[in-house]
């Protein structure tokens, strides 16, 4: 029968022999030099930070990877329109549910508003003022996946920045060259102190380069390198207020190198769902007797990421369903109103803004984009659209559209069944 991997500390609390201690000592080494174990010769007060891979990790491991794969099916049954605006959504909830950890006050009006500004920005490079809108920037920025990692400490700072400091009072701003100067205390629910961040500016700074060389280590597996480096960032504390945002932002920076966009955006909301067990994580990883063993802290987030992962994908699933439905719906008005083919396909591209709740109407440039002709050729689509009654204007300058109050009934009866279609 295989025993459960234990921490240090247990088997250390669970010795009833009169030479404990050198039992303990003798396992920490064995573990430490142990040829399954990814030492990443970082040093701490805890001692050199490292992670075994017992029979847990190898397994939560394989679930990730082939639970990506259903993910990335999915999604790569999503068109154009409907994948950015679901993951214009599912950047606002991250946003939200990572405010929420942290005892940010914002509405879900207001990290959607900060989406849409961020997203304006990006495409005409004009100035945001609302707020968040730099910190929904960085995350729409994990759109590319060739996004740049932070290569030196100042661009930890620099993301900071963006993250949280619009948000951190005067007196709680970092007042160090790049990060604090006094030390910090962090409080538990009950006042208790749960941990202190590390002492000095200089050593704040040598641990975020040991963490930056971790995180894109080629000598331990990518999951592991990155979640090692969250627990390392959070443990440095390199700020008075804001480390909880700004770390979690990195390890969805680190993460979305080899994860789904979906699967990296659902983290948060299931770390906000969790967060006791998540700052359990870090107490039992912190604990001297562990000696710098962070497996456990590994696995935890491991099965954050899986239980994120089974969430999507059956969110997914009912996505791309409705997306059949909204297509036979789509196929059904093409004939019955006798609709061009160009028209249908903007047509198409309405009923997906109708069916996942877009915040936006379609533009005169949307519909261009989804029939690959010019704005002048487009309009005449629109038109025929118009005087079809599937569409309303929503705007005169510049032109938007919207679905009609009989195209929405027509989609209803098509989700509830009612409609007599089939789908190609």
């Amino acid at each position: 029968m295989n025993m459960k991997y234990r921490s240090l500390a247990r088997v250390f609390h669970a010795d009833r022999t009169n030479d404990a201690f050198g039992n303990h000592a003798m396992l920490v080494r064995q573990r430490l030099e142990a040829d399954s174990t990814f030492r990443t010769g970082v040093i701490t007060p805890l001692g050199e930070l490292f992670a075994a891979t017992p029979r847990e990790t190898s397994m939560l491991t394989e679930k990730i990877l082939l639970a990506e794969r259903r993910v990335s099916r999915l999604w790569n049954q999503f068109p154009g329109v409907m994948r950015w605006d679901y993951i214009r959504h599912a950047i606002s909830e991250e946003l939200f549910a990572t405010n929420e950890m942290e005892g940010v006050r914002s509405t879900r009006k207001e990290t959607r508003d900060a989406v849409d500004a961020a997203d304006k920005a990006r495409t005409n490079g004009d100035e945001s003022k609302a707020r968040f809108s730099e910190f929904a920037k960085l995350y729409l920025s994990l759109t590319d996946k060739s996004s740049a990692l932070p290569s030196g400490i100042a661009d930890i700072r620099n993301i900071y920045d963006k993250v949280v400091l619009d948000e951190i009072s005067e007196s709680d701003r970092p007042d160090g060259e790049l990060f604090r100067k006094g030390d910090v205390e962090i409080q538990g629910p009950h006042g208790l102190a749960i941990h202190n961040g590390v002492t000095g500016e200089g050593n704040i700074s040598a641990l975020l380069t040991d963490m930056i060389h971790l995180a894109t280590s080629d000598e331990i597996p990518r999951l592991q390198s990155a979640i090692m480096a969250h627990f390392l960032f959070e443990y440095v504390h390199p700020f008075y207020d804001g480390n909880g945002r700004t770390g979690r932002y990195l390890l969805a920076l680190y993460l979305n190198h080899d994860l789904t966009m979906p699967t990296v955006l659902s983290l948060s909301r299931i770390i906000a769902e969790n967060k006791n067990a998540y700052y359990k994580a870090f107490m039992e990883a912190e604990d001297k007797l562990n000696c710098g063993e962070l497996t456990f802290f590994v696995n935890t987030i491991l099965e954050f990421i899986s239980k994120a992962q089974g969430e999507l994908i059956d969110e997914l699933e009912v996505r791309v369903d409705q997306l059949a439905k909204g297509l036979a719906v789509c196929d059904q008005l093409e004939q019955e109103r006798g609709l061009s083919a160009k028209a249908a396909s903007i047509l198409y591209g309405v009923i997906q803004e109708e069916l996942f709740d877009s915040s936006k109407s379609m533009t005169l440039d949307d519909a261009a984009y989804h029939i690959k002709l010019s704005k002048q050729s487009a309009r005449k689509y629109v038109e025929e659209l118009l005087d079809a009654g599937l569409v309303v204007r929503s705007g005169k300058r510049p032109l938007t559209i919207r679905a009609s109050d009989s195209l929405r009934g027509i989609l209803e009866a098509g989700m509830d069944g009612h409609a007599a279609m089939t789908s190609r």
